[in-house]
């Protein structure tokens, strides 16, 4: 397992792009309405717009690339651990899972689908 993004949520991108595009002088390798993502070396780090009734302003989420989501469900389901939704399949090439931390942050993971 290793850390593939560090993803700040916020309701407003624009001060955020301000911030690591402009005065910090990071450089976009992906860029969209609802998401940029900077190369920061070894984990990107990742800007997402949240709506208003969106959990997930409160500050970050971790993303992290493993090679089997359902083994990984099976075992943190044995520790007790429940995701916040069944394993899914997305259209930017992952199956994914997500949980909630101790702090309320946001906690995914995720496996490349086979091409």
């Amino acid at each position: 397992m290793k850390l593939g993004f560090v993803i700040l949520f916020a309701r407003d991108l624009e001060p955020l792009l301000a911030f690591y595009k402009e005065a910090v002088g990071f450089r976009a390798c992906a860029e969209h309405a609802e998401w940029v993502e900077f190369d920061t070396g070894p984990a990107k780090l990742a800007l997402h717009a949240a709506g208003p009734n969106d959990l997930e302003t409160r500050g970050l989420g971790l993303f992290f690339a493993v090679d089997d989501v359902d083994a990984l469900v099976r075992r943190l389901e044995a520790q007790g651990l429940a995701p916040k939704a069944p394993p899914v399949d997305q259209d930017f090439g992952f199956r994914t899972v997500a949980y909630t931390d101790p702090l309320g942050n946001q906690v995914e993971f995720g496996e490349p689908l086979a091409p």
